[in-house]
């Protein structure tokens, strides 16, 4: 349903939204990950030093993407 949604709101041409609201989709597919794959992007996001509210998104994005190809 989030995502439909989103695509519509895309339709938009903005390509600012449109940046944004790919990055919530991108966002999404936590939801979709086995188990193994989302305590391996949880125990990354946790060896990371500082706080986990600084890490950027690109690279929370990259590190999802990590985790769903060592499935």
């Amino acid at each position: 349903m989030i995502g439909s949604h989103l695509d519509s709101l895309v339709a938009n041409d903005d390509g600012v939204r449109h940046d944004l609201f790919s990055a919530a989709r991108q966002l999404q597919r936590i939801y979709a990950l086995p188990l193994h794959s989302l305590f391996q992007l949880i125990d990354s996001l946790e060896r990371r030093p500082g706080a986990i509210e600084d890490v950027p998104l690109g690279q929370v994005l990259a590190m999802i993407g990590n985790a769903e190809v060592a499935r």
